[in-house]
């Protein structure tokens, strides 16, 4: 598990790289000069404060960032093991951290440390390389709505740095969200729509957002001018009023 870890270390501008459990225990870390065990400790600690937050609204939320002064921080949730105790990934980062290549080799990485953790196995070595996770991100994603990554110009709020996504249960690629509840409302969105327009629907949820909400992550005020761009692309008036009616009477 922490040669897993060892190969995120290595990617630039990574500081730290650490696991721990739903209790704020750490499991595993990595780190760069002052990030030694026990700081990963504390940082765990406080983590989970944070995880716990988003899980009340979202259990199966994905992702979550946090940007600071001079870099950022990246968490994802890696489910239960099969002792039932949840897991989360932790990426402590700088300004030379690049996005897009991090974010794969995260995704690569949470995927080795997803079986490490189901099968009990103790750190050693032979479990990644940073080359595994160098050639993964350059690969073609694979054909399935969870290979979609997060945009790199996703903005965060502005009041806490935090920006949540999940990838919903109709494939619904990540868009930056003011909290939990929009993300829910996005998702039926495009849940109601497909019945209309088909699984494009999540394309036309997505490419809604950006015209109503182009600057700010979006947020249940603009519901309104959404549920507008969103039904001028269904044909028909009456299916045009039911997926309204539909959508504002939850």
């Amino acid at each position: 598990m922490e040669n897993i870890l060892q190969a995120l270390l290595d990617l630039s501008g990574v500081s730290a790289t650490l696991v721990f459990d739903g209790a704020g225990r750490l499991v595993a870390s990595r780190g760069h000069a002052v990030y030694d065990r026990a700081l990963c400790e504390q940082v765990s600690a406080t983590l989970v404060r944070a995880t716990d937050a988003v899980q009340l609204q979202q259990r199966d939320w994905e992702w979550l960032t946090a940007q600071f002064a001079d870099g950022k921080l990246l968490l994802r949730n890696l489910g239960a093991a099969r002792d039932g105790q949840t897991h989360v990934l932790a990426l402590v980062a700088d300004a030379a951290l690049n996005p897009s290549f991090a974010t794969v080799a995260i995704r690569v990485a949470a995927t080795k440390l997803k079986k490490a953790l189901d099968e009990g196995a103790p750190p050693g070595p032979g479990a990644s390389s940073v080359h595994d996770l160098a050639a993964a991100a350059h690969a073609p994603p694979a054909a399935s709505s969870s290979a979609h990554l997060p945009s790199e110009s996703k903005p965060v709020l502005a009041n806490s740095g935090l920006s949540w996504s999940k990838i919903s249960s109709v494939g619904l690629s990540r868009v930056a969200v003011a909290d939990p509840a929009a993300g829910a409302f996005l998702s039926r969105c495009a849940k109601e729509l497909a019945r209309h327009v088909g699984p494009i629907s999540k394309v036309y949820v997505e490419e809604a957002v950006r015209r109503v909400s182009p600057d700010a992550p979006f947020a249940l005020s603009s519901a309104g001018p959404l549920l507008d761009d969103l039904a001028g692309q269904i044909e028909d008036a009456d299916d045009r009023a039911k997926f309204r009616s539909t959508l504002q009477s939850r």
